[in-house]
């Protein structure tokens, strides 16, 4: 018999998943549609950099390997792409100066150009990524697709950019409504996670936010499935799943503990199964580590802060981590308390280049919804229930570090306090583990229905919000 009983006691809710996975569907092309439309190009956090990166996969630069003289890492870009990006590059750099008008007449200047008779005889030019050379092409799939279509066509720089961003949008929803279609008693949880003005606004715009948490959702949703009804099919999903999330972002690597539990609920208690969830993900991201060099444009920083490259090499600053054991997690515990309330703004959104902010009450009243959302019940055995809840609660906590650790290697330098680089919106991806741990200790529960009117009051709040937040930041109305 195998240590953990995994017994279902009902199995109930199948059309309310469904209807659960609909409106998700509905609402998030909904409002992901008219933040995409409002949102200008090259305004979502560090979208310059992964709009780049995306061009590069599509023009086949899988692994980086076109360089300029100073060898850093990027895409040429042909003259109809890289007119129009400049333009918005431009007024990006602008918009913090003083009397900045808005995008209104920003576009209209930008329609109302005269492009250059001279365009067929420009050369591409070469654009650093940036910072996004380190992500594998995974994290941009439909964003790529999208660009290789434009390239066929010959599309100018703002339709394709806007059919980069559609394509991201409806591919990522798409991938999250069947996690939530598939999910016993975890829909409308997951759905009110996925709605949160970072979850939607991460999707909307060219970045590796959306497929991270995307990744995140399926990984979690596949997972718990795995352990109510093993069977070798939902193993190697749960592999194939757990493979392309440690391809989105590296943190996601952190998934992978959630394998802990596979060998424990089959009869053979044969640490194959553990094998087969987590090995192949884990030989990937090395290999892709190792092949792409780990590269995070460290000369960015150095161009920052003046320090010299040494401040930001991995291998250095984990020899100094070895040196001086206490830094690192002296530095987490001191970031940690420095920016929390930060820290919480940011996963529950904000916006742009962190300059658009919500409504002091709108962050209240989602974290509100939001964990009354959580509080739903798994239908196991309540042994198997503590489990489940011990290694979602581990793989939380494994999660966590593999944030801080990154952006301690890759952004802070030696002599630093705090570490540096770590933003709310990289702690979404945490939102599915922490609805799995309570469901598994929860007892009392509210109706399905008070569960759906949470999770569509987090949905509807969250666009809403969103809209009035970028009409005003970039639009000034």
């Amino acid at each position: 018999m195998a240590i953990l009983d995994y017994r279902v006691v009902a199995w109930e809710g199948g059309r309310s998943r469904l209807n659960a996975a609909t409106a998700f569907a509905v609402l998030s092309l909904l409002f992901g549609a008219i933040i995409i439309l409002l949102t200008p190009p090259l305004r979502g956090p560090d979208e310059t950099a992964h709009f780049l990166r995306a061009l590069g996969v599509a023009q086949g630069d899988f692994v980086p390997a076109v360089r300029d003289a100073q060898g850093r890492s990027g895409v040429f870009l042909p003259p109809r792409i890289q007119e129009g990006f400049e333009y918005f590059e431009n007024v990006r750099v602008a918009e913090r100066r003083a009397g900045w008008p808005g995008y209104r007449q920003l576009f209209k200047d930008y329609f109302s150009r005269v492009p250059s008779t001279a365009e067929p005889a420009r050369r591409p030019v070469f654009v650093p990524y940036g910072g996004s050379e380190g992500y594998s092409p995974v994290a941009y799939l439909p964003q790529a697709a999208a660009a290789l279509v434009g390239r066929l066509l010959d599309l100018e720089f703002l339709t394709m950019y806007y059919l980069m961003r559609f394509a991201g949008l409806g591919v990522l929803t798409t991938l999250i409504a069947y996690a939530i279609a598939i999910s016993p008693q975890l829909g409308w949880t997951l759905f009110a996670a996925a709605m949160l003005p970072a979850a939607l606004y991460g999707r909307s715009v060219i970045n590796a936010d959306g497929s991270a948490l995307a990744a995140a959702i399926g990984i979690t949703a596949v997972w718990v499935r795995e352990i109510i009804a093993p069977s070798l099919t939902r193993l190697w999903q749960f592999a194939g799943w757990m493979t392309l999330s440690a391809l989105t972002k590296p943190t996601n690597l952190a998934f992978a503990l959630l394998g802990l539990l596979m060998p424990l609920n089959r009869t053979t208690r044969s640490a194959a199964a553990l094998a087969v969830a987590v090995l192949p993900a884990m030989f990937i991201a090395v290999l892709w580590t190792y092949v792409s060099g780990a590269d995070t444009a460290a000369w960015r920083m150095v161009e920052i802060t003046g320090q010299p490259p040494v401040s930001f090499d991995p291998v250095v600053k984990l020899a100094y981590w070895l040196d001086h054991p206490l830094h690192f997690p002296a530095a987490v515990i001191a970031s940690f308390q420095w920016n929390f309330v930060e820290l919480w703004r940011q996963m529950i959104g904000v916006l742009g280049m962190f300059d658009t902010v919500l409504p002091t009450w709108v962050y209240l009243t989602l974290t509100v919804l939001l964990a009354a959302s959580l509080v739903t019940q798994q239908t196991i055995e309540v042994r198997a229930r503590t489990w489940i809840a011990l290694v979602a609660a581990i793989t939380a906590v494994g999660y966590v570090f593999a944030v801080y650790l990154v952006c301690y290697l890759s952004f802070t330098p030696l002599d630093a306090d705090v570490v540096w680089g770590v933003q709310g919106r990289y702690f979404v991806p945490l939102l599915p583990l922490l609805a799995v741990v309570v469901a598994c200790i929860s007892h009392r529960v509210p109706d399905e229905r008070i569960r759906a009117a949470l999770g569509i009051g987090v949905a509807v709040l969250s666009g809403i919000a969103s809209i009035v937040a970028i009409l005003a930041a970039d639009w000034k109305i």
